[in-house]
Protein backbone atom coordinates (compact mmCIF):
# COMPACT_ATOMS: atom_id res chain seq x y z
CA UNK A 1 0.00 0.00 0.00
CA UNK A 2 1.22 3.43 -0.98
CA UNK A 3 -0.16 6.70 0.84
CA UNK A 4 0.37 10.11 0.42
CA UNK A 5 1.74 12.74 3.24
CA UNK A 6 -1.40 12.51 5.87
CA UNK A 7 -3.49 10.02 4.42
CA UNK A 8 -4.76 7.27 7.07
CA UNK A 9 -3.81 3.69 6.69
CA UNK A 10 -6.71 3.07 9.08
CA UNK A 11 -8.84 4.42 12.43
CA UNK A 12 -9.01 3.46 15.53
CA UNK A 13 -12.93 1.32 16.24
CA UNK A 14 -12.46 0.10 12.66
CA UNK A 15 -12.78 -3.60 12.21
CA UNK A 16 -10.49 -6.07 10.31
CA UNK A 17 -7.62 -7.80 11.21
CA UNK A 18 -3.97 -8.53 9.61
CA UNK A 19 -0.40 -7.16 10.12
CA UNK A 20 1.24 -4.21 8.81
CA UNK A 21 5.15 -3.38 8.14
CA UNK A 22 6.64 -0.01 7.16
CA UNK A 23 9.09 -0.43 4.67
CA UNK A 24 9.39 3.54 3.31
CA UNK A 25 8.30 6.58 5.15
CA UNK A 26 6.81 6.76 7.99
CA UNK A 27 3.46 6.43 10.36
CA UNK A 28 2.31 8.23 13.17
CA UNK A 29 0.58 6.31 15.78
CA UNK A 30 -2.54 8.46 17.55
CA UNK A 31 -5.55 9.23 19.36
CA UNK A 32 -8.26 12.06 19.00
CA UNK A 33 -10.57 12.56 22.05
CA UNK A 34 -13.58 14.28 21.47
CA UNK A 35 -12.60 17.76 22.45
CA UNK A 36 -9.87 17.46 19.43
CA UNK A 37 -7.10 16.72 21.75
CA UNK A 38 -4.32 14.72 19.84
CA UNK A 39 -2.03 11.75 21.88
CA UNK A 40 0.57 10.29 19.90
CA UNK A 41 1.36 6.90 21.04
CA UNK A 42 4.79 6.41 19.25
CA UNK A 43 6.03 7.38 15.53
CA UNK A 44 6.60 3.83 13.66
CA UNK A 45 9.80 3.40 11.04
CA UNK A 46 11.11 1.10 8.57
CA UNK A 47 10.90 -2.22 8.86
CA UNK A 48 8.36 -2.13 12.02
CA UNK A 49 5.53 -3.72 12.37
CA UNK A 50 2.09 -3.00 13.99
CA UNK A 51 -1.73 -4.50 14.18
CA UNK A 52 -0.80 -7.52 15.96
CA UNK A 53 -3.44 -7.12 18.74
CA UNK A 54 -6.50 -6.66 16.39
CA UNK A 55 -4.48 -9.82 14.48
CA UNK A 56 -5.23 -11.59 17.66
CA UNK A 57 -8.10 -10.61 19.38
CA UNK A 58 -10.16 -10.14 16.63
CA UNK A 59 -11.20 -6.77 17.54
CA UNK A 60 -11.41 -3.32 16.73
CA UNK A 61 -8.08 -1.13 15.73
CA UNK A 62 -7.20 0.92 19.63
CA UNK A 63 -5.56 3.58 17.41
CA UNK A 64 -5.49 5.54 14.34
CA UNK A 65 -2.20 4.89 11.74
CA UNK A 66 -1.57 8.19 9.18
CA UNK A 67 1.29 8.92 7.05
CA UNK A 68 4.19 11.41 7.54
CA UNK A 69 5.17 12.05 4.21
CA UNK A 70 5.21 9.56 1.27
CA UNK A 71 4.96 6.41 2.68
CA UNK A 72 4.74 2.34 2.09
CA UNK A 73 3.19 -0.38 3.92
CA UNK A 74 2.66 -3.75 3.52
CA UNK A 75 0.21 -5.39 4.43
CA UNK A 76 -0.85 -9.24 5.45
CA UNK A 77 -4.47 -9.51 5.75
CA UNK A 78 -5.84 -11.38 8.40
CA UNK A 79 -7.69 -13.96 7.42
CA UNK A 80 -4.86 -15.21 5.17
CA UNK A 81 -2.65 -14.67 7.74
CA UNK A 82 -4.62 -16.98 10.23
CA UNK A 83 -4.92 -19.76 7.58
CA UNK A 84 -0.66 -19.89 7.06
CA UNK A 85 -0.31 -19.68 11.09
CA UNK A 86 -2.87 -22.69 11.66
CA UNK A 87 -0.82 -24.46 9.05
CA UNK A 88 2.44 -23.40 11.20
CA UNK A 89 1.13 -22.91 14.82
CA UNK A 90 4.85 -22.36 16.27
CA UNK A 91 4.74 -19.06 14.19
CA UNK A 92 2.03 -18.29 16.72
CA UNK A 93 4.56 -17.01 19.68
CA UNK A 94 6.41 -14.86 17.12
CA UNK A 95 2.52 -12.74 17.22
CA UNK A 96 2.81 -13.16 21.07
CA UNK A 97 6.27 -11.59 21.11
CA UNK A 98 5.37 -8.87 18.90
CA UNK A 99 2.78 -8.09 20.91
CA UNK A 100 4.66 -8.47 24.38
CA UNK A 101 7.00 -5.88 22.92
CA UNK A 102 4.59 -3.59 22.90
CA UNK A 103 3.37 -4.31 26.38
CA UNK A 104 6.63 -3.85 27.42
CA UNK A 105 7.23 -0.52 26.56
CA UNK A 106 3.63 0.86 27.03
CA UNK A 107 4.77 -0.62 30.68
CA UNK A 108 7.74 1.26 31.17
CA UNK A 109 5.92 4.39 30.26
CA UNK A 110 3.78 4.45 32.82
CA UNK A 111 6.50 3.84 35.24
CA UNK A 112 8.52 6.81 33.40
CA UNK A 113 5.27 9.10 34.45
CA UNK A 114 5.73 8.56 37.52
CA UNK A 115 9.70 8.18 38.40
CA UNK A 116 10.86 10.32 35.65
CA UNK A 117 11.59 13.95 34.83
CA UNK A 118 9.98 15.78 31.51
CA UNK A 119 13.17 15.91 30.02
CA UNK A 120 14.32 12.10 30.95
CA UNK A 121 11.03 10.98 29.50
CA UNK A 122 11.79 12.95 26.39
CA UNK A 123 15.07 11.59 26.32
CA UNK A 124 13.97 8.24 26.39
CA UNK A 125 11.18 8.01 24.26
CA UNK A 126 13.90 9.47 21.40
CA UNK A 127 15.44 6.96 22.02
CA UNK A 128 13.13 4.63 21.47
CA UNK A 129 12.05 6.06 18.52
CA UNK A 130 15.76 5.79 17.10
CA UNK A 131 16.19 2.31 18.43
CA UNK A 132 12.94 1.37 16.18
CA UNK A 133 11.94 0.85 19.74
CA UNK A 134 13.90 -2.01 19.96
CA UNK A 135 13.68 -3.42 16.32
CA UNK A 136 16.72 -2.26 15.09
CA UNK A 137 20.35 -3.76 15.96
CA UNK A 138 21.89 -0.15 14.91
CA UNK A 139 20.02 2.75 16.50
CA UNK A 140 19.83 6.43 14.48
CA UNK A 141 21.51 9.13 15.52
CA UNK A 142 19.25 11.49 13.99
CA UNK A 143 15.33 11.10 14.82
CA UNK A 144 13.01 12.95 12.46
CA UNK A 145 10.32 14.20 15.06
CA UNK A 146 8.71 17.80 15.04
CA UNK A 147 8.54 19.35 18.28
CA UNK A 148 5.00 19.45 18.59
CA UNK A 149 5.03 15.53 17.80
CA UNK A 150 7.12 15.07 20.89
CA UNK A 151 4.88 17.56 22.98
CA UNK A 152 2.25 15.27 21.78
CA UNK A 153 3.71 11.86 23.00
CA UNK A 154 4.69 13.63 26.10
CA UNK A 155 0.78 14.97 27.00
CA UNK A 156 2.06 18.68 27.67
CA UNK A 157 2.59 21.61 25.86
CA UNK A 158 5.11 22.74 23.27
CA UNK A 159 6.22 25.50 25.26
CA UNK A 160 6.84 22.81 28.44
CA UNK A 161 8.74 20.85 25.64
CA UNK A 162 10.85 23.55 24.40
CA UNK A 163 11.79 23.94 27.89
CA UNK A 164 12.75 20.28 28.13
CA UNK A 165 14.93 19.96 25.12
CA UNK A 166 16.91 23.26 25.53
CA UNK A 167 17.67 21.38 28.98
CA UNK A 168 18.95 18.31 27.04
CA UNK A 169 20.72 20.37 24.69
CA UNK A 170 22.30 22.46 27.10
CA UNK A 171 23.89 19.25 28.67
CA UNK A 172 24.78 17.89 25.69
CA UNK A 173 22.98 15.29 25.15
CA UNK A 174 20.87 15.92 22.07
CA UNK A 175 21.35 18.47 19.12
CA UNK A 176 18.36 20.16 17.01
CA UNK A 177 17.48 21.59 13.69
CA UNK A 178 14.14 22.13 12.07
CA UNK A 179 11.96 18.94 12.76
CA UNK A 180 15.10 17.15 13.35
CA UNK A 181 16.55 16.38 17.15
CA UNK A 182 20.41 14.36 17.11
CA UNK A 183 21.19 11.85 19.92
CA UNK A 184 24.49 12.41 21.34
CA UNK A 185 25.54 9.16 23.22
CA UNK A 186 28.21 9.05 26.08
CA UNK A 187 28.46 13.15 26.14
CA UNK A 188 26.96 13.80 29.18
CA UNK A 189 25.42 11.95 31.91
CA UNK A 190 21.16 11.20 32.13
CA UNK A 191 21.49 11.38 35.82
CA UNK A 192 22.45 15.43 35.88
CA UNK A 193 18.84 16.21 34.91
CA UNK A 194 16.69 16.30 37.86
CA UNK A 195 14.55 13.01 38.25
CA UNK A 196 10.76 13.70 40.27
CA UNK A 197 7.38 13.30 38.71
CA UNK A 198 5.77 14.01 35.30
CA UNK A 199 4.65 17.52 34.02
CA UNK A 200 1.42 16.94 34.24
CA UNK A 201 -0.86 17.27 30.88
CA UNK A 202 -1.67 20.40 29.47
CA UNK A 203 -4.76 21.97 29.49
CA UNK A 204 -6.23 22.54 25.93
Amino acid sequence: MRLSDGQELFQRGEGGSGLCCVLGGALLISNVNADGRVAVLSQVEPCQWLGEIATLDRGPRHFSAHAIGNTEVLFVPGDALESWLNQHPLCWRDIGILACSKLRVALDSIQETVFLSLEQRILKRLERVATGYGSRMTPSRRVKVPQEVIAQMMGVSRQSTNKALKALEEVGLISRSYGMVELHSGVAEVHKLSAGPGEPPASG
